[in-house]
Protein backbone atom coordinates (compact mmCIF):
# COMPACT_ATOMS: atom_id res chain seq x y z
CA UNK A 1 0.00 0.00 0.00
CA UNK A 2 1.01 3.80 -0.70
CA UNK A 3 2.84 5.20 2.42
CA UNK A 4 0.61 8.95 3.47
CA UNK A 5 3.67 11.70 3.94
CA UNK A 6 2.26 14.79 4.71
CA UNK A 7 -1.44 14.51 3.31
CA UNK A 8 0.25 13.67 -0.07
CA UNK A 9 0.25 9.58 -0.80
CA UNK A 10 3.72 9.10 -2.12
CA UNK A 11 3.82 6.18 -4.42
CA UNK A 12 5.47 2.68 -2.79
CA UNK A 13 7.58 3.11 -5.91
CA UNK A 14 9.36 5.99 -5.30
CA UNK A 15 9.88 4.72 -1.52
CA UNK A 16 11.20 1.78 -3.08
CA UNK A 17 13.34 3.09 -5.13
CA UNK A 18 14.53 5.18 -2.69
CA UNK A 19 15.61 2.34 -0.15
CA UNK A 20 17.21 0.03 -3.33
CA UNK A 21 19.32 2.98 -4.39
CA UNK A 22 20.59 3.40 -1.19
CA UNK A 23 21.52 0.17 -0.38
CA UNK A 24 23.38 0.24 -3.88
CA UNK A 25 25.39 3.18 -3.15
CA UNK A 26 25.84 1.57 0.76
CA UNK A 27 27.31 -1.63 -0.84
CA UNK A 28 29.53 0.19 -3.32
CA UNK A 29 31.12 2.43 -0.89
CA UNK A 30 32.28 -0.73 0.98
CA UNK A 31 33.47 -1.79 -2.04
CA UNK A 32 35.62 1.09 -2.91
CA UNK A 33 36.82 0.80 1.11
CA UNK A 34 37.79 -2.62 0.51
CA UNK A 35 39.43 -2.51 -2.82
CA UNK A 36 41.27 0.77 -1.82
CA UNK A 37 42.77 -0.89 1.44
CA UNK A 38 44.07 -4.14 -1.00
CA UNK A 39 45.79 -1.63 -3.09
CA UNK A 40 47.69 -0.08 -0.47
CA UNK A 41 48.93 -3.59 0.62
CA UNK A 42 50.15 -4.39 -2.27
CA UNK A 43 52.35 -1.29 -2.53
CA UNK A 44 49.98 1.30 -4.41
CA UNK A 45 51.00 4.83 -2.90
CA UNK A 46 48.42 7.63 -1.78
CA UNK A 47 49.16 11.96 -0.80
CA UNK A 48 47.05 13.73 1.95
CA UNK A 49 48.36 17.41 1.16
CA UNK A 50 46.60 18.67 4.33
CA UNK A 51 47.25 15.29 6.52
CA UNK A 52 50.28 16.11 9.14
CA UNK A 53 53.25 18.61 8.95
CA UNK A 54 55.52 15.73 6.66
CA UNK A 55 55.88 13.95 3.34
CA UNK A 56 55.60 10.93 5.73
CA UNK A 57 52.58 11.98 7.23
CA UNK A 58 51.22 12.40 4.11
CA UNK A 59 51.91 9.27 2.71
CA UNK A 60 50.63 7.02 5.95
CA UNK A 61 48.18 4.69 6.54
CA UNK A 62 46.87 7.36 8.47
CA UNK A 63 46.73 9.60 5.95
CA UNK A 64 45.05 6.49 3.62
CA UNK A 65 42.27 6.23 6.23
CA UNK A 66 41.54 9.81 6.12
CA UNK A 67 41.32 9.86 2.72
CA UNK A 68 38.78 6.89 2.84
CA UNK A 69 36.46 7.97 5.33
CA UNK A 70 36.29 11.49 3.09
CA UNK A 71 35.64 9.25 0.35
CA UNK A 72 32.85 7.02 1.65
CA UNK A 73 31.19 8.84 4.99
CA UNK A 74 27.92 9.45 4.01
CA UNK A 75 26.05 11.22 7.16
CA UNK A 76 26.20 14.33 8.21
CA UNK A 77 29.49 15.37 9.93
CA UNK A 78 29.80 17.49 13.34
CA UNK A 79 32.09 21.00 12.66
CA UNK A 80 34.93 19.00 14.32
CA UNK A 81 35.41 16.34 11.89
CA UNK A 82 35.99 18.56 8.57
CA UNK A 83 35.69 16.91 5.18
CA UNK A 84 39.10 16.49 3.36
CA UNK A 85 39.38 18.37 -0.08
CA UNK A 86 42.25 16.91 -1.94
CA UNK A 87 44.01 13.73 -1.96
CA UNK A 88 45.56 11.89 -4.56
CA UNK A 89 44.81 7.61 -4.29
CA UNK A 90 46.85 5.55 -7.02
CA UNK A 91 44.39 2.25 -7.53
CA UNK A 92 44.51 -0.73 -9.44
CA UNK A 93 42.05 -1.29 -12.71
CA UNK A 94 40.11 -3.12 -10.08
CA UNK A 95 39.63 -0.42 -7.77
CA UNK A 96 38.72 2.38 -10.46
CA UNK A 97 35.99 -0.37 -11.60
CA UNK A 98 34.63 0.41 -8.12
CA UNK A 99 34.90 3.63 -7.92
CA UNK A 100 32.77 3.84 -11.06
CA UNK A 101 30.48 2.11 -9.55
CA UNK A 102 30.20 3.94 -6.67
CA UNK A 103 29.88 7.34 -8.98
CA UNK A 104 26.80 5.43 -10.81
CA UNK A 105 24.74 4.33 -7.40
CA UNK A 106 25.79 7.68 -6.18
CA UNK A 107 24.28 8.96 -9.74
CA UNK A 108 20.95 6.41 -9.30
CA UNK A 109 20.37 7.82 -5.50
CA UNK A 110 20.47 11.33 -6.68
CA UNK A 111 17.44 10.55 -8.91
CA UNK A 112 15.75 8.52 -6.66
CA UNK A 113 15.36 12.11 -4.33
CA UNK A 114 14.90 14.19 -7.64
CA UNK A 115 12.10 11.89 -8.69
CA UNK A 116 10.59 12.46 -4.93
CA UNK A 117 11.19 16.45 -5.03
CA UNK A 118 9.65 15.87 -8.58
CA UNK A 119 6.04 14.26 -7.30
CA UNK A 120 6.08 17.00 -4.35
CA UNK A 121 6.42 19.56 -7.10
CA UNK A 122 3.72 18.59 -9.42
CA UNK A 123 1.54 19.52 -6.08
CA UNK A 124 3.26 22.73 -4.69
CA UNK A 125 2.45 26.41 -6.01
CA UNK A 126 5.12 28.58 -8.28
CA UNK A 127 5.82 30.47 -4.95
CA UNK A 128 7.78 27.36 -4.22
CA UNK A 129 10.61 28.71 -6.28
CA UNK A 130 10.46 32.05 -4.21
CA UNK A 131 10.69 29.45 -0.86
CA UNK A 132 13.60 28.19 -2.35
CA UNK A 133 15.56 30.47 -2.83
CA UNK A 134 15.26 32.32 0.66
CA UNK A 135 15.47 28.65 2.26
CA UNK A 136 18.46 27.51 0.10
CA UNK A 137 20.08 30.02 -1.91
CA UNK A 138 19.70 33.12 0.70
CA UNK A 139 19.64 31.56 3.91
CA UNK A 140 22.23 28.49 2.72
CA UNK A 141 20.81 26.25 4.76
CA UNK A 142 20.09 23.59 2.03
CA UNK A 143 16.42 22.44 1.69
CA UNK A 144 14.50 18.95 1.86
CA UNK A 145 10.92 18.79 0.90
CA UNK A 146 8.64 17.63 3.53
CA UNK A 147 8.29 14.77 1.39
CA UNK A 148 11.71 13.91 1.25
CA UNK A 149 11.99 14.79 4.69
CA UNK A 150 9.54 12.32 5.42
CA UNK A 151 10.88 9.58 2.94
CA UNK A 152 13.71 9.28 4.76
CA UNK A 153 12.51 9.03 8.06
CA UNK A 154 10.46 6.70 6.76
CA UNK A 155 13.72 4.28 5.75
CA UNK A 156 16.03 5.88 8.92
CA UNK A 157 18.59 7.53 6.67
CA UNK A 158 17.95 10.90 7.89
CA UNK A 159 21.30 11.53 8.91
CA UNK A 160 22.61 11.08 5.40
CA UNK A 161 24.43 14.58 3.91
CA UNK A 162 22.96 14.89 0.63
CA UNK A 163 25.64 16.65 -0.66
CA UNK A 164 28.15 13.84 -0.13
CA UNK A 165 25.89 11.32 -1.85
CA UNK A 166 25.88 13.90 -4.84
CA UNK A 167 29.29 14.25 -4.93
CA UNK A 168 31.17 11.55 -7.44
CA UNK A 169 34.78 10.86 -6.95
CA UNK A 170 37.16 12.28 -9.95
CA UNK A 171 39.07 9.44 -11.92
CA UNK A 172 41.57 10.89 -13.73
CA UNK A 173 42.95 10.14 -16.79
CA UNK A 174 45.53 7.15 -16.78
CA UNK A 175 49.06 7.98 -17.49
CA UNK A 176 48.93 10.96 -15.25
CA UNK A 177 52.76 13.19 -15.23
CA UNK A 178 51.37 16.41 -13.20
CA UNK A 179 49.16 17.12 -10.42
CA UNK A 180 48.80 20.38 -8.66
CA UNK A 181 46.48 21.83 -6.85
CA UNK A 182 45.34 25.77 -7.41
CA UNK A 183 42.65 27.73 -5.78
CA UNK A 184 39.70 30.02 -7.36
CA UNK A 185 38.97 32.78 -5.53
CA UNK A 186 36.31 36.19 -5.07
CA UNK A 187 33.43 34.34 -7.47
CA UNK A 188 29.84 34.23 -6.88
CA UNK A 189 26.83 33.20 -8.31
CA UNK A 190 24.17 34.99 -9.88
CA UNK A 191 20.84 34.61 -9.75
CA UNK A 192 18.64 36.21 -12.28
CA UNK A 193 15.34 37.50 -10.69
CA UNK A 194 12.33 39.97 -12.35
CA UNK A 195 11.28 42.91 -10.05
CA UNK A 196 7.95 41.04 -8.90
CA UNK A 197 10.31 37.88 -7.68
CA UNK A 198 12.50 40.26 -6.28
CA UNK A 199 9.54 41.90 -4.76
CA UNK A 200 8.00 38.55 -3.38
CA UNK A 201 11.22 37.72 -1.46
CA UNK A 202 11.55 41.02 0.08
CA UNK A 203 7.98 40.72 1.38
CA UNK A 204 8.64 36.89 2.49
CA UNK A 205 11.94 37.63 4.28
CA UNK A 206 11.90 36.08 7.87
CA UNK A 207 12.96 39.20 9.45
CA UNK A 208 10.11 41.63 9.83
CA UNK A 209 12.22 44.67 9.82
CA UNK A 210 14.23 43.89 6.87
CA UNK A 211 11.49 43.01 5.05
CA UNK A 212 9.99 46.56 5.12
CA UNK A 213 13.18 48.10 4.52
CA UNK A 214 13.86 45.93 1.29
CA UNK A 215 10.41 46.48 0.03
CA UNK A 216 10.77 50.34 0.54
CA UNK A 217 14.18 50.11 -1.30
CA UNK A 218 12.79 47.73 -3.97
CA UNK A 219 9.87 50.24 -4.73
CA UNK A 220 11.32 53.76 -4.42
CA UNK A 221 15.05 52.71 -6.45
CA UNK A 222 14.16 49.79 -8.91
CA UNK A 223 12.78 50.22 -12.35
CA UNK A 224 9.55 47.62 -12.06
CA UNK A 225 10.73 46.71 -15.88
CA UNK A 226 14.29 46.50 -15.15
CA UNK A 227 16.09 42.38 -14.26
CA UNK A 228 17.11 42.43 -10.51
CA UNK A 229 20.10 39.49 -9.39
CA UNK A 230 20.84 38.13 -6.25
CA UNK A 231 24.84 37.60 -5.69
CA UNK A 232 25.43 34.63 -3.60
CA UNK A 233 29.26 34.47 -2.41
CA UNK A 234 31.18 31.32 -2.93
CA UNK A 235 33.88 29.60 -1.34
CA UNK A 236 37.43 29.74 -2.36
CA UNK A 237 37.22 26.76 -5.60
CA UNK A 238 39.98 24.14 -5.03
CA UNK A 239 41.01 23.80 -9.14
CA UNK A 240 43.52 20.41 -10.33
CA UNK A 241 45.97 21.78 -13.05
CA UNK A 242 46.95 17.92 -14.52
CA UNK A 243 49.11 16.45 -17.51
CA UNK A 244 49.11 13.30 -18.48
CA UNK A 245 50.26 11.46 -21.69
CA UNK A 246 47.76 10.23 -24.21
CA UNK A 247 48.99 8.46 -27.48
CA UNK A 248 52.99 9.63 -26.52
CA UNK A 249 51.86 13.18 -26.42
CA UNK A 250 51.62 15.48 -23.36
CA UNK A 251 47.87 16.81 -22.61
CA UNK A 252 47.36 19.41 -20.20
CA UNK A 253 43.98 20.37 -18.66
CA UNK A 254 42.25 22.35 -15.92
CA UNK A 255 39.04 21.28 -13.82
CA UNK A 256 37.41 22.17 -10.73
CA UNK A 257 37.39 19.54 -8.03
CA UNK A 258 36.21 19.14 -4.57
CA UNK A 259 37.58 16.20 -2.84
CA UNK A 260 40.01 13.10 -2.93
CA UNK A 261 40.80 11.89 -6.69
CA UNK A 262 41.76 8.19 -8.03
CA UNK A 263 45.35 7.80 -10.14
CA UNK A 264 44.97 4.88 -12.60
CA UNK A 265 48.49 4.17 -11.64
CA UNK A 266 50.81 2.49 -9.40
CA UNK A 267 53.08 5.42 -9.37
CA UNK A 268 52.21 9.03 -8.39
CA UNK A 269 52.48 11.75 -10.73
CA UNK A 270 54.56 14.77 -9.79
CA UNK A 271 52.49 17.07 -7.71
CA UNK A 272 52.13 20.19 -5.77
CA UNK A 273 50.15 21.94 -3.19
CA UNK A 274 48.73 25.03 -2.81
CA UNK A 275 47.08 26.05 0.77
CA UNK A 276 43.33 27.84 0.99
CA UNK A 277 44.92 31.26 0.58
CA UNK A 278 41.76 32.49 2.62
CA UNK A 279 39.49 35.36 2.36
CA UNK A 280 39.81 38.21 -0.45
CA UNK A 281 40.77 40.60 2.69
CA UNK A 282 44.67 38.20 2.68
CA UNK A 283 45.10 38.13 -1.08
CA UNK A 284 47.21 40.78 -2.95
CA UNK A 285 45.67 43.34 -4.74
CA UNK A 286 44.43 42.91 -8.29
CA UNK A 287 42.84 44.39 -11.22
CA UNK A 288 38.87 44.09 -10.40
CA UNK A 289 36.63 42.02 -12.83
CA UNK A 290 34.60 43.47 -14.71
CA UNK A 291 30.72 42.87 -13.43
CA UNK A 292 27.26 43.25 -15.15
CA UNK A 293 25.87 44.12 -11.85
CA UNK A 294 26.37 47.57 -10.18
CA UNK A 295 29.66 47.53 -6.99
CA UNK A 296 26.61 48.09 -4.86
CA UNK A 297 23.70 46.19 -3.58
CA UNK A 298 20.44 48.04 -3.89
CA UNK A 299 19.13 45.72 -0.51
CA UNK A 300 21.92 44.60 1.30
CA UNK A 301 20.76 42.32 3.73
CA UNK A 302 19.46 40.39 0.56
CA UNK A 303 22.31 40.76 -1.27
CA UNK A 304 19.90 42.19 -4.33
CA UNK A 305 21.64 43.59 -7.08
CA UNK A 306 20.40 46.34 -10.27
CA UNK A 307 22.22 45.83 -13.33
CA UNK A 308 24.49 48.15 -14.98
CA UNK A 309 22.70 50.22 -17.11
Amino acid sequence: MPRQLNDEVLPQELLLKLSTAFQRMSDQGFAVVSAIKSDHLAGYPIYVPTHGDSEAERTSREALQAAIRSMTHLTIRPNTRLQLNAGIICSSPGTVLAVSDYNDAKGAFKQAVLDIRQFQKKRELTASRITRLIQNEILDKGFRSETLRQAMDTLRIADLDLKRCYTRIRIMPPNLQVFSWSWTTKHSRIIKLTHEEAMRIALEWPDQNTSAIAVDLINRRCDPSAPLAIKVPLPNQLRANYAFLENGETVRASTPISGVVIAQQKVLPRKLWRPDPGSADDQSPRLPRQSSLEATPIVDALSLYRYVR
